[in-house]
């Protein structure tokens, strides 16, 4: 029996060890080409924060359309009702007056269509998306298991910035498939953020260097 609870412990640890791995190691981080998103299949996602989600697979465009209106900054959701992603989503939204002022405009893109009316009332500015395709999540779709997910120290980290910022959430939907940040222009990824983790949001600082840098160069 002594054996039997040397061996648990072991492999315990050894989940333990795997699971803190940094996740480009264990389940990939290929990020997005522009042509990969501009192929994209898109959905507007119709209603309130109040109301049921509509979606209308005949207003269907692709990504490359959505970037000919110019410079945009999207944020690919995890989950709609996560409390990571909803701070994510707000802490954006901080960077209204730098995007307006450079005319870059915002958007969200979901594999999913539950909760993602009521991520508006964090995401107020710009539509939200069904990507049909995923095309934001890839090209080598990162799914973090739920396991990993829940062995993660990053994960109880980013809990109490989430819990500080006041945001709510719920555990409803699909959570495993990672998101990320992307600005595109000019035909072009200007700045990408995968996210490694649960609420491995993208650095708010480094998102408004990027938009920095990019208007200086335009």
């Amino acid at each position: 029996m002594e054996f039997v609870g040397i061996g648990a412990v072991a492999a315990l640890g050894g989940a333990l060890v795997y699971a803190n791995l940094p996740t480009s190691l264990t389940i990939g981080a290929v990020a997005p080409t522009y042509p990969h998103l501009a192929a994209s299949k898109l959905v507007p996602i119709r209603g309130t924060p109040d109301e049921k989600e509509r979606v209308d697979r005949g207003e269907l465009f692709t990504g490359e359309s959505l970037f000919k209106n110019g410079p945009i900054l999207v944020m690919a959701v995890r989950r709609p009702g996560c409390l990571f992603c909803r701070r994510e989503a707000a802490e954006l939204q901080t960077l209204l007056p730098l995007l307006k002022k450079n005319g870059i405009a915002m958007a969200a893109v979901v594999h999913e269509t539950r909760g993602a009316n009521k991520f508006k009332s964090w995401f107020t500015e710009g539509d939200v998306y069904l990507d049909t395709e995923r095309h934001f999540y890839g090209p080598n779709e990162r799914w973090l298991p739920i396991w990993m997910g829940f062995l993660r120290w990053g994960t109880y980290s980013n809990v109490y910035k989430a819990k500080r910022a006041n945001v709510g959430g719920n555990l409803a939907g699909e959570g495993r498939l990672l998101g990320g940040v992307y600005l595109i222009a000019d035909n072009n990824i200007v700045y990408t953020h995968l996210e490694k983790e649960w609420g491995d949001a993208a650095n708010i600082d480094e998102v408004k260097a990027a938009v920095e840098k990019f208007a200086k160069a335009k």
